[in-house]
């Protein structure tokens, strides 16, 4: 695969930001605390339970819980939902006044710019370490944890010469061998299929729709293939992939060119039941330690973090036009 530049931290700078923070004074400035601030650690043991929303892998989120109360001996409570589903229930519980997410982690930008309009969000300069991250990789309300490069999964035992390129998947002999991940859940997986329409036209979607079953959800999707109901998935995301090879999955993955990143943001609510539990969430997704579960043979936006992988080279589209993208997209792809 093309590797890229990424511009991203090294282990040494990251150690040397995150070793001036912790020897800043917390009276000069008031809403910051490392991740070994002492004061923090035991604010956040005295507010209980936390409570995480995240659209992450089942895996590695619940790895990255357990790691957490092994580090703090305090506990999260997890709501996994898909992006659609975590905006209608965070907008919820905003609106009627009975918040319950202390911190968030999600893929879908645009529904992170409305939910910040709503100012949902508090600003990042609470999250201890944020300082070390380079600024491509924050907004005024989120940092990006985890970049997750979209990918072409196939069955090993069914595919033995695997597409080399994207456009590839328009050839008949896929047809009704292959799963595409359906658009219509908005965020990311629509905007590859906008990349695929810009980059190979209109008759390359309609011969997608001919030859591809939608799926609604990666996870569901991808174990279809691991189990040999179809035999292609596209786009796939490599942190799942991951997850099935360590069940002995007969998977293979190739980052097709171009690609794009499903990028996981964290944000903290700020209206967050447990600010300190939040804040120290936050400190450890940023740290190394952090990095390393969440990113494991995966993509950190930092460099030197243990057992990751280099980026891929990305295509970026404005995700702010993909809303509008999607109905001409069904159409082309046979969906009313």
């Amino acid at each position: 695969m093309t590797i890229q530049n990424s511009g991203r931290p090294t282990r040494r700078r990251f150690l040397q930001h995150a070793v001036v923070a912790a020897m800043a004074p917390a009276l000069l400035t008031p809403n910051f605390a490392s991740a070994q601030d002492a004061s923090l650690i035991e604010a956040a043991k005295k507010e209980g339970k936390g409570s995480l929303y995240a659209v992450t892998d089942p895996t590695i989120i619940q790895a990255f819980v357990a790691k957490f109360k092994e580090k703090y001996g305090i506990e999260l409570e997890i709501t996994r939902l898909i992006s659609g589903a975590l905006g209608q229930r965070l907008t919820s519980e905003h609106d009627s006044g009975t918040p319950v997410a202390d911190v968030v982690m999600d893929t879908d930008k645009l529904l992170q710019e409305t939910l910040a309009a709503k100012n949902m969000f508090t600003p990042i300069d609470i999250m201890p370490g944020v300082a070390a991250y380079p600024a491509s990789t924050k907004t005024a309300y989120s940092v990006i944890i985890s970049h997750i490069p979209y990918s072409l999964v196939w069955n090993k035992d069914l595919v033995k010469d695997p597409p080399k390129s994207w456009e590839e998947l328009a050839d008949p002999k896929w047809k009704g061998r292959l799963l595409t991940i359906d658009p219509r859940v908005g965020g990311s997986p629509a905007l590859w299929h906008v990349l695929m329409r810009d980059t190979y036209g209109d008759n390359f979607v309609r011969a997608l729709g001919q030859n591809a079953q939608l799926a609604p959800s990666v996870v569901p999707g991808l174990q279809q293939i691991a189990a040999g109901a179809k035999a292609v998935y596209a786009p796939g995301i490599h942190q799942v992939v991951v997850g099935l090879l360590s069940k002995d999955a007969p998977l293979g993955e190739a980052f097709l060119q171009p690609t794009i990143s499903s990028d996981t943001s964290m944000m903290i609510m700020q209206k967050a039941p447990h600010p300190n539990i939040a804040r120290l969430i936050s400190a450890f997704a940023l740290s190394i330690e952090g990095q390393a579960v969440l990113n494991k043979d995966g993509f950190s936006p930092i460099e030197g973090v243990p057992g990751t992988l280099p980026l891929p080279k990305l295509t970026t589209p404005d995700f702010r036009t993909v809303k509008e993208k999607i109905p001409g997209i069904m159409t082309l792809l046979g969906v009313n």
